[in-house]
């Protein structure tokens, strides 16, 4: 446990009513990996957040935008695996509509 960077006493540590043992262990490892791989670079409501969208995508299949599917990528290569043929337009398609118009 030496090399866990999770911290127990934040939020995004908690496991939610009604989350299965198997799906908070792997949210763990993922939060884990994106803190060693982030650093101070990443906030807690960030890891919040980006934890809920790996559950999500990992266990309900949705896709998200491209900077939070690359993210998921980065940190589980599972989750990479699975949605390695996913076409750039494809998760363009999930951005809101707000987002996509302050790019262009």
């Amino acid at each position: 446990m030496a090399d866990f960077a999770v911290d127990f006493t934040k939020s995004y540590a908690r496991r939610r009513p009604d989350e299965p043992r198997s799906h908070y262990s792997s949210r763990l490892k993922f939060i884990n990996a994106m803190i060693k791989g982030e650093g101070d670079n990443v906030t807690d409501e960030r890891i919040e957040v980006l934890s809920h969208c790996y559950s999500n995508v990992k266990y309900l299949s949705n896709i998200y935008g491209p900077e939070i599917m690359d993210c998921l990528r980065t940190y589980d290569p599972e989750i990479a695996r699975m949605h390695e043929n996913l076409d750039p337009a494809e998760e363009a398609e999930t951005e809101p509509p707000a987002k996509r118009a302050r790019e262009e």
